[in-house]
């Protein structure tokens, strides 16, 4: 159903609506218009069908004769039922149809009436010798003409409603174009142009989103080459402080300078690996491996971690084409994230593994403190914090995350979290299978 939803939500669909309604208004005013011109011209052509009918009857005599109403018949591709006083005769065997037909009163005139049965019409005159009715002979009928008629316009109308659908859908086809491109940019690839291939007003939102993107990209890039090169920069200074160490005597003093510098040092590394796996397509490690494989290698560090990790049913033939070392870094980050923000005495950090074609999908799964849905959009940017104090009892430099995203997109996967706030956080990770 949601497809169908994004039919009738679409501009096109509008557009096209607003098409064809205009087009039935006009053809209800000309079909209105005619019909009226039509009853304006109805009286004098009642007068003449008269006319013409009383000039059969007068021909055919009095009393009327068979042989001349067949003779008339023939000649005017007509039949002619006659009822009077002393008999009745028809022009045709099967004329019976005029004892089903439906009948109405074409004008105010009592002696000519119209009926119609099955598509056939007559007409019903009465006259001072007797009840005539007339109707179309049957050997000579209309339909095949109208029905060709009725194809040609439907025909007609077909292509006038095609041609308005492939014109329509030409025009908005740089909007499909500015979808895919923010589709593309929302999902991380700033290097997505959308193309200019018109000369509208289109082309120019077209060309203002490629710029926007093109700054993004500029101010992101220039964000994380001051951030690479502040670290190479405090590599020197931070060795120079982790020699004068060795000198200084053992102490409180020394303790805790040391503790800074080791955490220093962590953030610096962090900082650096994230700049590295940007630039790692191409230069991973690449193995088929099963996941079940680096999940035993990745879960014995949790063991003695209150709440706990816990593995439901996994599957053992899960093989996916990854760097085995990168995608522990990733399993670690989330692992860790999962038991700090949960309580001890919460349920155990769940693990679950489904193959959703064309994916392998793993889920983790907390029931911690959760993250409101206004932080959700930015907890994949570097040095974002949900926690805002940044003390060392949280843990972390807000860099995990951003790796973690960083590696999945380096294999061709993605992340993804949903969080409710004091119900639980679940990280789910996409690998292409």
């Amino acid at each position: 159903m949601n497809w169908f939803k994004r039919i009738l939500r679409s501009v096109f669909t509008k557009l096209l609506v607003v098409i064809v309604l205009t087009g039935i208004c006009i053809n209800l005013v000309v079909v209105g218009f005619f019909w009226l011109h039509r009853s304006a011209a109805g009286r004098p052509l009642h007068k003449n069908i008269l006319q013409y009918l009383n000039y059969i009857v007068d021909d055919l005599g009095s009393p009327p004769d068979l042989v001349r109403a067949k003779q008339i018949g023939r000649q005017a591709s007509l039949q002619i039922y006659y009822d009077g006083m002393h008999t009745n005769w028809t022009t045709a065997e099967n004329f019976s149809d005029i004892q089903k037909a439906h009948w109405r009163d074409w004008s105010r005139d009592p002696i000519i009436r119209l009926g119609s049965y099955h598509g056939h019409h007559f007409v019903e005159l009465i006259h001072e010798s007797g009840r005539f009715v007339f109707g179309l002979d049957k050997s000579f009928e209309l339909d095949p003409e109208r029905k060709r008629l009725v194809i040609i316009l439907l025909s007609l109308l077909t292509l006038i409603l095609a041609g308005a659908f492939l014109s329509i859908r030409w025009i908005l086809k740089p909007v499909r174009w500015l979808n895919e491109g923010v589709r593309e940019v929302s999902q991380g690839n700033l290097k997505y142009r959308v193309p200019l291939k018109r000369s509208d007003e289109l082309r120019d939102l077209a060309a203002a989103f490629n710029d926007m993107t093109e700054r993004i990209r500029d101010m992101l890039h220039s964000k994380e080459q001051l951030l690479l090169d502040v670290s190479h920069e405090l590599r020197s200074p931070l060795t120079r402080v982790k020699v004068a160490l060795e000198f200084m005597p053992d102490g409180q003093a020394k303790e805790s300078i040391t503790g800074d510098v080791v955490e220093m040092e962590k953030m610096i590394n962090e900082i650096l690996e994230t700049a590295r796996m940007h630039h790692l397509h191409g230069k991973l490690k690449v193995e088929r491996v099963l996941l079940t494989d680096i999940l035993k290698e990745v879960l014995p560090e949790f063991e003695n971690q209150s709440p706990g990790v816990q593995a439901d049913d996994i599957p053992t033939g899960s093989a996916i084409q990854v760097d085995p070392e990168q995608i522990k870094i990733v399993f670690k980050n989330i692992l860790t994230n999962a038991i700090k923000f949960s309580s001890p005495d919460s349920q155990p950090v769940s693990i679950r593994l489904k193959d959703r074609p064309p994916n392998i999908v793993l889920q983790i799964a907390d029931h911690g403190i959760g993250i409101p849905q206004d932080e959700l959009p930015f907890i994949f940017e570097p040095f974002y914090r949900v926690d805002k104090s940044r003390t060392k009892d949280t843990g972390g430099y807000g860099l995990g995350l951003s790796l973690c995203k960083t590696i999945m997109e380096a294999h061709g996967g993605r992340i993804q979290i949903d969080s409710t706030p004091n119900v639980g956080t679940t990280v789910t990770l996409f690998f292409p299978n």
